[in-house]
């Protein structure tokens, strides 16, 4: 699914990104973990891209737009290969569903050492800016579909032997982090490459349709069936979320093991030293006119909403007073904002442009930190949860959609795994920043920072947006598929 330059479908790829949206928003927290615990479940890829420059009336032409989606592709079968594809992507969401609330209350178990949960937390987002550069030279070398499988083989491997050592009165602190940082590691290297696959399933003029799918399949899985089934067996057994997670991903494994055809990028072999190829992608996306400023941008969102996410659980229970049932209730209604919002973005896309749709994902997210410092009355703040979800796919779709479109297959991976290192490496000092904000000020004040950062991207982000939409114009008509 890496995109190319060269490649005339590009089009149709705004419906494909609502499922890497909600694969890189949508992760759910564990309802009385702390808040860097928090930063650990909840959406490791939030982190919306934001609004695009053609902010004019509804429906007027401007510089980016494309034909409206014509829903009598959804007529046409997906074939076989990509509802293969489309299990394999279900059940391992699945398991990161049981796998990302099963870790944080397992360390709650373990310790009552803020500092100790939090490591476990850090351990699985250190994968990306250690692991983030080779892992694209990986993934430009070699066929994806088999390094999501190995990539899933460890996960479960992993996951497993954690599922057995609970059993036993084993489990500790150092070994739930080092599993955290597999199942991270995996995590690279399947999100680096995946999107490869999904475009090469099925036809140019279906990827509309297959992203729909794959939206829907992952935020039901990874939000609404995961977690809270997750909660609920590890009172029961605190191995039990582990071990089904561990056997989603040998099913994953099964699945990908069926699906045909070769999935390696046609990269020539790179010259030059290791230095030079592991730093190739981030050169790319650095010297890139759309793509670093994007890449900063994320950064920007990305430290904010680990600022938030990071406290959350502080806020709703000591400021607003609510139960941890009630905190797990606020995050579903986030998860369906992002849900409606994610059938409904390629409309708005197509009937104004890149650009307006990523200004509108600003203004939804500075509406939602405003209402969040401004105020404890409840159903504003279920407003503010609603608005926060419907930000995230407003503006996620077009940022992987800019990636996929403008950048050549040979550096696909490369460029996703550096765009990834720079978008999210601020995460960790966001959660560390959020956590002494509320500790010194009151949580109120980490959404204060969230609204003047997000907000002054309506003014500073403007050169941006416009440049999203003129190269997204200046790229070839799309062709229809063969």
């Amino acid at each position: 699914m890496s995109d190319s330059e060269d490649f005339p479908w590009s089009n149709q790829l705004e419906r494909l990104n609502p499922w890497v949206q909600a694969m890189t928003t949508l992760r759910m927290p564990s309802a009385k973990v702390i808040g860097a615990v928090a930063s650990m479940t909840q959406s490791p890829r939030f982190r919306p891209t934001v609004p695009d420059a053609g902010s004019r009336s509804l429906g007027m032409t401007r510089p980016g737009r494309h034909a409206p989606y014509d829903s009598s592709m959804a007529s046409n079968a997906l074939g076989r290969r990509f509802w293969t594809l489309w299990g394999s992507f279900t059940a391992a969401n699945l398991g990161d569903g049981f796998s990302l609330v099963a870790f944080p209350l397992l360390a709650v178990s373990l310790t009552n050492d803020a500092r100790l949960i939090a490591f476990v937390s850090m351990c699985r987002f250190l994968a990306f800016p250690l692991l983030g550069l080779p892992a694209g030279v990986i993934i430009d070398r070699f066929d994806r579909r088999w390094l999501a499988i190995a990539a899933q083989a460890g996960r479960g491997s992993a996951i497993g032997a954690v599922a057995l050592l609970v059993w036993s009165n084993e489990a500790t602190i150092p070994l739930l982090a080092i599993t955290a940082f597999i199942v991270g590691a995996g995590e690279v290297i399947t999100d680096g490459g995946l999107p490869a696959v999904v475009r090469a399933v099925v036809d140019t003029d279906q990827l509309e349709h297959a992203n729909s799918r794959l939206s829907a399949s992952q935020t039901v899985a990874n939000v609404f069936i995961g977690p809270p089934l997750s909660a609920l067996l590890f009172e029961v057994d605190p191995a039990l979320p582990f071990l089904l997670a561990a056997g989603l991903y040998v099913t994953t494994i099964l699945l990908l093991a069926t699906l045909r055809g070769s999935f390696r990028s046609h990269a020539e072999t790179d010259e030059g030293s290791l230095r030079q190829r592991l730093t190739r992608g981030l050169s790319y996306v650095w010297g890139h006119p759309v793509l670093r400023p994007l890449a900063l941008v994320v950064a920007a969102f990305s430290f904010v909403g680990e600022a938030g996410n990071a406290i959350f659980v502080v806020f709703v229970t000591d400021r607003l007073g609510l139960s941890n049932v009630q905190f797990g209730l606020l995050l579903t209604v986030d998860a369906m904002g992002a849900i409606v919002m994610s059938f409904l973005v390629t409309r708005l896309i197509t009937r104004t442009s890149h650009g307006f749709s990523m200004r509108f994902s600003v203004v939804l997210a500075t509406a939602a930190s405003i209402l969040f410092s401004a105020t404890t009355f409840v159903p504003l703040i279920v407003f503010a949860m609603v608005l926060s979800g419907a930000s995230h796919p407003s503006w996620n779709v077009v940022s992987v959609t800019v990636r996929q479109r403008l950048v050549p297959d040979a550096i696909f991976g490369r460029m996703m795994t550096a765009y990834l290192v720079i978008a999210w490496g601020m995460q960790p000092f966001g959660a560390l920043t959020g956590g002494v904000i509320a500790e010194s000020f009151g949580p109120e004040w980490v959404y204060v920072m969230s609204a003047i950062v997000i907000g002054s991207l309506l003014f500073f982000g403007r050169p941006m947006f416009r440049k999203v939409n003129e190269a997204l114009a200046e790229l070839p008509e799309p062709a229809s598929a063969g």
